[in-house]
């Protein structure tokens, strides 16, 4: 008895529980057309929102380049219907907004010596509403103002300096400087940057074990807002082997009175250094002065040092050493 009672509570909530089940669907139905219906009423209502368009700057002076950075970005205020509203805000992207600064500003950019410039957005607001959708009612548009600060383009010719680090074979060095043709090039860029920019460089060169001239063709290091005309050069790495040789040199006695003998001992000092072999027969003792000052006679110094006139000493050679660096001396009554 107790099983069957058991089975008709369960069969009546069973049925309970399907009514309410589909109440509470008809419910929801009801809910959602109610919604719906409120929402495509809601949307067919004016509405006033704020949209970002991203902006590109076009046709800016050819004397003239931009270098501060205007906005990137637009806010309109619009006012549109709610499903145009609906529309943009559910774009992804829209496409730019194009500033073109020759139109806009020409009148004021156009032949001023000006650098810097305010752009009124009286200028540019009908220029921005007549891009975007007729669907939308402009009403404002931030910035109110864009700021443009330009910088004369110039030309000027700049050296050219060898970016290099070398590295030789035993007893191999430059023999000369190193040559860049053309050692100048014309620069084309913002006056600012010309005005502080030295000279130009080439890209860096490594070169190790070197034991012959070299010649290459090199590009030139990228500056910013920079044209190079040309854009590469030709360095040429003057390398040869030394070797060491040695002369004697007469040593002279500066500021000598006249009829005042004076006897050195010893009267020569040996010079020593290293030399291109293209070279070693072209130098000699009278491309050096070695000499004492008679000065330092008057003084009665012991001894006299030897000094080598560096204003003479042939360019490019290596390894300069003299002796003596001192002598002794006799003064004759």
């Amino acid at each position: 008895m107790e099983n069957k009672w058991l089975h008709k509570v369960k069969q009546l909530t069973q049925k309970f529980q399907i009514k309410n089940e589909r109440r509470l669907v008809i419910y929801l139905m009801c809910v959602g057309i109610a919604s719906l219906f409120w929402l495509l009423n809601a949307l067919e209502k004016d509405y006033s929102v704020e949209l970002s368009f991203p902006v590109r700057y076009t046709n800016i002076p050819k004397s003239k380049t931009l270098v501060n950075t205007p906005p990137k970005n637009f806010v309109l205020q619009v006012r549109s219907g709610g499903f145009t509203i609906l529309r943009y805000k559910l774009s992804v992207a829209f496409s730019p907004l194009v500033f073109n600064v020759g139109e806009i500003a020409g009148e004021q950019i156009n032949g001023t010596q000006k650098n810097n410039y305010a752009i009124s957005s009286r200028y540019y607001r009908k220029k921005m509403s007549d891009q975007i959708s007729n669907e939308l009612n402009l009403i404002s548009i931030q910035p109110d103002t864009v700021y443009l600060e330009f910088d004369r383009i110039l030309t000027q010719k700049k050296k050219v300096v060898a970016d290099v680090s070398l590295a030789f074979k035993k007893q191999h060095y430059l023999y000369d400087e190193i040559l860049v043709t053309p050692d100048s090039i014309e620069v084309l860029g913002p006056e600012s940057i010309l005005d502080t920019l030295p000279h130009v460089k080439t890209n860096s060169q490594h070169y190790k074990d070197l034991e012959h001239p070299i010649q290459r063709n090199v590009s030139l290091q990228k500056i910013k807002n920079l044209e190079f005309n040309p854009n590469r050069v030709t360095i040429q790495i003057p390398v040869e082997e030394f070797t060491e040789k040695q002369l004697v040199l007469p040593i002279q006695i500066d500021s000598l009175p006249r009829k005042t003998h004076v006897h050195l001992f010893p009267a020569e000092v040996k010079v020593t250094f290293l030399v291109s072999l293209s070279r070693f027969s072209d130098i000699q003792a009278s491309d050096f002065r070695a000499s004492v000052s008679y000065q330092d006679i008057r003084d009665n110094q012991d001894y006299l040092p030897v000094q080598l006139d560096q204003s003479k000493v042939p360019v490019q050679l290596k390894g300069l050493t003299y002796a003596p660096m001192k002598i002794e001396y006799l003064i004759e009554n």
